[in-house]
């Protein structure tokens, strides 16, 4: 099936490719175990901290209230976030400079069946539990009940289905026996990540989102902590895999225990009627967030067979940037979507929220585009080595001009939800995946991973047309320029400075470039420093 590309075929006879991997530790591999031990050891004592304190759900429903909450749901994650994936980055350059591309590649393929299958089995539920209980919080223990006694059901069709697509792949050469563990490794983790999925929905609904991502930092330093520690001892692509695994374990505790384990009691049991209309309510949710998967990530089931596991690499290498940079709507977007849910019999209202998290994400995606598409040669370089040029750098200067489209697709998406109208998604999404699949068998044999990365924004466009489409009789429409104006007009002066002063140190010119689009920013009114400063002053 995969053999027509002239490639060799990567499949590998005895331990499933494993004696690739790095057996002994010299004096780097001893350092990366003590600093691996320590940082597991600090993040499982911080994460159980964490889990002995108690959360409840809003009482107060002012809207200088909801105004705190809202700053505080968006202003801390991002906080807390820049400091984790700092650390989460450090650790990805640690790991992409110790397995390679080739290596990247193997982990690549096995996370990205991955992401299908965790759709599948969230179901939209995440989405669909926030909801529910922002509006009904006296529902928790029935929505909860019925939405893990579905995900269980789910559980039971996608952990062998996930497998077994990965040894289609293996038995065709398409992979080696290494991608292969590694995605049996990741599938071991889907019930984990599903339970830890149904509690983070419930903090979400209470608009905890804070502590939720004081969680999600704990959380990512044990997986670094453990990564570090299990890539030393020579597990390689696989020990990134169990060190994921076990995070797992200890954030279930985190996450749970706070709310309460009591949700999980007979959380198997479900009224039959009950599933079944939790099952058709969140069924567009699953297709729409399958859907966005799909044509965002099917490139790298094409390039596997078609430009290897080295290519894949490279290309995941670029996307793992854009993955950093999406803490921001998951942080800004979630923090109003309660707001969003509540507001959504009052369109101007509704409209207002919008704004205010578009403006945020504009304002953020126009200083990423400038950076990463005037200095992705050296950022790449400095950061991965010089191993991943041309290739990685080449994919993320293209890959980089898809981030503002995303970000504003992902806003709309949400208020499409917030006001009941997910159904609609449904057709929108299948018509963007179909044209990027159909792109990317057209265009990857000839042009390789660049049509796919050139595919990947195109998608977007398509995807924001169709919502454009769904929402062209609401009043938001007319407010989606408005808070991007500003942003690229100081982002244009910024690309100026960093243009003129590139020859120089890339460090340098980068940070004269963004101080420069600050500057410009604030003058011509896109930066609103009293605005900040009134979300943070307690009332």
């Amino acid at each position: 099936m995969f053999g027509g590309s002239g490639r060799p075929r990567q499949r590998s006879c005895g331990k499933l490719g494993l004696a690739s991997l790095p057996m002994s530790l010299g004096a780097n591999g001893i350092g990366l175990v003590a600093v691996g031990a320590l940082l597991a050891i600090a993040a499982t004592v911080y994460l159980g901290l964490l889990s002995a304190r108690r959360l409840t759900r809003p009482t107060a429903r002012t809207h200088a209230a909801e105004q705190r909450r809202f700053a505080r749901n968006a202003i801390t994650p991002v906080a807390v976030s820049l400091i984790d994936r700092a650390l989460f980055w450090v650790f990805m350059v640690v790991v992409l400079r110790f397995i390679g591309p080739e290596g990247n590649g193997h982990y690549a393929f096995a996370a990205n069946l991955l992401a299908y299958f965790a759709v599948v089995v969230d179901f939209g539920l995440g989405t669909l539990v926030t909801r529910d209980v922002a509006r009904d919080a006296a529902g928790l223990e029935r929505i909860f009940r019925s939405a893990l006694a579905l995900r269980a059901r789910l559980l039971a069709v996608s952990m062998p289905a996930m497998v077994g697509i990965a040894l289609i792949y293996w038995a065709a050469g398409a992979i080696d026996g290494l991608a292969l563990l590694t995605t049996a490794v990741l599938a071991l983790g889907l019930p984990l990540t599903a339970v830890n999925q149904a509690y983070a929905a419930v903090y979400g609904a209470w608009e905890r989102m804070d502590r939720r991502a004081l969680v999600v930092a704990g959380t990512s330093a044990l997986t670094a902590g453990l990564g570090l520690l299990l890539l030393a001892v020579g597990l390689g692509v696989v020990g990134v895999a169990l060190a994921g695994l076990i995070s797992s374990c200890v954030t279930l505790i985190a996450i749970g225990r706070p709310v309460g384990f009591g949700l999980l009691h007979r959380a198997g049991r479900a009224p039959r009627d009950d599933l079944r209309g939790l099952a058709r309510d969140a069924l567009p949710l699953m297709l729409n967030s399958l859907l966005a998967t799909a044509f965002i990530q099917i490139d790298i089931l094409i390039l596997q067979p078609l430009q290897g596991t080295a290519i894949v690499g490279h290309y995941n290498a670029a996307f793992k940037f854009l993955n950093a940079l999406n803490i921001l709507p998951s942080a800004i977007v979630l923090a109003a979507f309660p707001l969003m849910a509540r507001a959504s019999a009052d369109p101007e209202e509704l409209s207002r929220w919008f704004t205010r998290a578009w403006r945020i994400l504009a304002t953020a995606a126009a200083a990423a585009v400038l950076l990463l598409f005037v200095f992705a040669d050296p950022v790449v370089e400095t950061l991965l080595g010089s191993e991943y040029l041309p290739q990685t750098a080449t994919a993320l200067a293209i890959l980089i001009w898809f981030l503002p489209l995303s970000y504003l697709n992902g806003t709309l998406q949400y208020v499409v939800i917030a006001s009941d109208r997910q159904w609609r998604l449904t057709p929108v999404f299948l018509a963007a995946t179909l044209i990027n699949v159909a792109l990317n068998l057209a265009l990857v044999p000839t042009w390789g991973f660049e049509a796919a990365a050139a595919t990947t924004i195109g998608s977007e466009v398509v995807l924001l047309a169709g919502l454009g489409w769904i929402l062209r009789r609401d009043r938001l429409l007319g407010r989606v320029l408005e808070p991007i104006a500003r942003p690229v007009v100081a982002a244009g002066v910024a690309a100026v400075v960093a243009v003129l002063l590139r020859d120089f140190s890339w460090i340098g010119a980068a940070l004269a470039a963004m101080a420069s689009y600050l500057v410009v920013l604030t003058v011509i009114g896109g930066l609103r420093l009293a605005a900040i400063r009134d979300a943070l002053r307690p009332s």
